[in-house]
C-alpha cells in the first residue's frame, strides 16, 4: 500500500488485494477502489475486477430476435411522438424517489443500471439494498437496461476486461430479475468498431441519445433549457427524442425529472420506455440466461 502503480509507474501493478488509484497510487478503500476511477489492469481489487455472485452468463446463447438492429448506434426513436426519458449510473439514493414520481405521473422510463460503480457495492450484494429498486423497476412497468459494470470506457481496455464488464453485469442483474438485458448503454457513449462488434456478439442493442440534458453539469443549470429547447423544435406529431439524465443526480430526481414529464406532455408527446419509441415488443427486451 502506498507503492506508485500504473503507466507513470512502468505498469507496475498493486500487489492482491490492493487496488491502483487514478492518481496511480495502490491501496484500498472508496478512494482507490471506486469504479471507474480504479486502473483496472493494474489494481486487482479494483471494484470493477470483482466477480458478482451468480451463475455465468458468458456461455448463453445470442440469438439475435426482433426487427432493431444489435451492434450498431442507435440515437433515435423511429415512432413518431415519443419521448423516452433514460437514466443512467444508478440505482442509487434518489432512485426510489423518482420511481415514486413516474409511479404518480404514470410515467415509464428506462434505466441503464450500472453494477458496481463510485464505491456504492455490487447491486446484487444484500447489503448494498439495491436488489428491491431494480426489482420494483420492473414491477412498476419501466424498462431496464446495462450499463456495464463499473462504469469503465469500453474502448479503453482489453477484450477480455470489456467482456467482463458485459458478463459481471448480466451476472447480477439475471440474478435479481432472472433475466439478461438486451439493450446496453457504452459508458460516455464510447464504442468504437471492436466494442460494436463485441456488443452485438453478445445480443445488445447499442442505446445512444438525441437530447442530453447535461444535468451532471454545473448543478444541472442548463438541463432544462436544453430538454426545452431541442423539444420545441418540431410538433410532437413529426417528431421523436431519446433523452438522457442520471438517477444519481439530486436535481435530476428533484426538480428535472418533473420538468420533463411536464414540457413533453404539455408538447403533445407520449413519454414510453426505450424499447416502446423503437417499437420493439417488451418480449425482445430481455433473454433468458439459460436459453438465450
Amino acid at each position: 500500500s502506498g507503492a506508485p502503480c500504473g503507466p507513470t509507474a512502468g505498469n507496475a501493478i498493486c500487489d492482491a488485494g490492493l487496488c491502483c488509484s487514478e492518481n496511480g497510487i495502490c491501496g484500498t478503500g472508496g478512494a482507490f477502489c471506486s469504479g471507474p476511477a480504479c486502473q483496472l489492469s493494474y489494481g486487482p481489487a479494483c471494484d470493477g475486477n470483482q466477480i458478482p455472485a451468480g451463475t455465468d452468463t458468458s456461455k448463453t446463447p445470442r440469438p439475435l430476435f426482433g426487427s432493431i438492429p444489435y451492434g450498431v448506434d442507435i440515437s433515435h426513436c423511429s415512432v413518431k411522438g415519443k419521448v423516452a426519458l433514460t437514466f443512467d449510473d444508478g440505482p442509487y439514493i434518489y432512485t426510489t424517489e423518482l420511481l415514486d414520481l413516474l409511479k404518480r405521473n404514470n410515467v415509464p422510463a428506462t434505466f441503464f443500471v450500472v453494477g458496481n460503480n463510485a464505491g456504492k457495492g455490487q447491486i446484487n450484494d444484500p447489503k448494498s439494498g439495491y436488489t428491491p429498486i431494480i426489482q420494483r423497476m420492473i414491477a412498476d412497468g419501466h424498462q431496464v437496461g446495462s450499463h456495464t459494470w463499473s462504469h469503465q470506457d469500453l474502448n479503453a481496455m482489453t477484450p477480455q476486461q470489456r467482456k467482463a464488464q458485459i458478463v459481471n453485469n448480466e451476472i447480477a442483474l439475471s440474478s435479481i430479475l432472472g433475466v439478461i438485458p438486451t439493450y446496453l448503454r457504452p459508458p460516455y457513449t464510447s464504442c468504437g468498431a471492436d466494442c460494436y462488434n463485441d456488443l452485438k456478439s453478445f445480443g445488445y442493442h447499442v442505446v445512444n441519445y438525441d437530447i442530453d440534458t447535461r444535468d451532471w453539469e454545473n448543478g444541472g443549470v442548463n438541463a432544462k433549457s436544453i430538454y426545452q429547447n431541442i423539444l420545441a423544435q418540431q410538433p410532437a406529431a413529426n417528431s421523436q427524442w431519446l433523452t438522457l439524465a442520471h438517477d444519481v443526480q439530486e436535481f435530476t430526481v428533484h426538480e428535472l425529472a418533473q420538468f420533463m414529464i411536464d414540457k413533453a406532455k404539455a408538447a403533445g408527446y407520449d413519454l414510453v420506455t426505450v424499447g416502446a419509441c423503437l417499437g420493439d415488443p417488451p418480449g425482445n427486451w430481455y433473454r433468458d440466461p439459460g436459453t438465450g
